[in-house]
């Protein structure tokens, strides 16, 4: 079961009921489980807020395809916006560092803070007034579904749509779910038609992501170590899909740069399967890789990413090099260290 202790959920309840001005701020090109929860968190907000005056926002720099179908569906709007005006209270919704939100850090500082997330801890959990967050959860839909049973709400069908969606999204349409994740799937579908809920996660896989995804194995550089097969690539978008998309076809584990030269940042994806998870914790990796490239990374067992600054005085070619040999030599660390588990 997801574990929350009954002291945040009190805390929880209180900045919901005491503060009318709050953000819920989603992580770069929002997934469904990102927009899901913070959809259920306004909902909660707003039935625990008793102002009539209350100002309650969801914000994300970008958002994905099949978040826009949610947020269709459901009638709900997202602000779509860089540095997002901040409010009294700032929710970071699976969201684990600051990197993967666009904000002003020192505006940030006369907000209280909030996470609720299902990654590994980072230094955000240490900035925040209270942090939720439970590695073990399958999704940020699963804490969130669990903080309204502890509270004894029922959302109505619209909310428990938006979770459903979170939930199937990050479970990758349930191969990862647990016992205790059908238990919350099996109290929030009531009145709700399943395939409905598939049908609003699935689209065809657009040219521009057709094409990154072929330049991605058309680049590809095979490395071996511990007999795990390794690759490192590069494009200049959709690097997670990418990189899942390598892995799905016979490496162990795949690492893929992205350098965006006009918003002067690098991002990494990471990529590994279930069995090599069990002995190389992706998430870590990555904040390992990003403490060296001065960025900020985490994420999970079997995936997870990077965000650095770009010196735009070096050549995109030099850094992607750099990046992927720095990815790669930190990972053979991790299969020696763990060569005895």
């Amino acid at each position: 079961m997801v574990r929350l202790k009954s002291e945040d959920i009190n805390r929880l309840k209180k900045i919901l009921q005491e503060n009318k001005s709050i953000l819920f701020l989603c992580h770069h090109n929002a997934d469904p489980d990102a927009i899901g929860a913070a959809i259920a968190l306004k909902y909660l907000a707003k039935v625990l807020n008793k102002s009539e005056d209350k100002t309650l926002v969801i914000s994300a720099d970008s958002i994905s395809k099949l978040s826009k179908n949610i947020l269709e569906e459901i009638g709900e709007e997202v602000e779509v916006v860089q540095y997002p005006k901040l409010l009294d209270v700032v929710f970071f919704v699976d969201t684990s560092n600051l990197n993967q939100v666009k904000v002003d850090t020192q505006e940030l500082k006369s907000s209280t803070l909030v996470v609720i997330d299902h990654h590994k801890k980072t230094e955000l959990s240490e900035l925040c007034t209270l942090s939720i967050v439970d590695e073990g959860a399958t999704s940020t839909c699963e804490i969130v579904s669990q903080i309204f049973r502890e509270m004894g709400i029922y959302p109505p069908r619209d909310i428990r749509i938006a979770l459903l969606c979170g939930i199937l999204y990050d479970t990758k349409h349930l191969k990862l779910a647990r016992e205790e994740t059908f238990q919350i799937i099996a109290w929030l579908i009531r009145g709700i038609n399943f395939q409905r809920i598939l049908s609003l996660l699935t689209q065809e896989m657009d040219e521009s992501k057709r094409m990154a995804h072929l330049k991605a194995c058309s680049r590809m550089e095979l490395r071996e170590v511990g007999g795990y097969i390794v690759a490192l690539s590069h494009v200049s978008s959709f690097e997670a899909s990418c990189a899942k998309t390598i892995v799905s076809i016979g490496a162990d584990v795949a690492f893929v740069v992205a350098v965006r030269k006009r918003e002067g940042e690098i991002r990494v994806s990471g990529r590994c399967r279930k069995s090599l998870a069990r002995k190389v914790h992706m998430g870590e990796l990555m904040e390992e890789v990003a403490r060296r490239l001065g960025g900020e990374g985490g994420g999970h067992r079997e995936a997870a990413g990077l965000n650095a600054r770009y010196d735009k005085s070096r050549s995109k070619e030099e850094v992607i090099r750099e990046v992927l040999d720095l990815c790669y030599e930190i990972f053979k660390e991790k299969v020696v260290e763990n060569s005895g588990s």
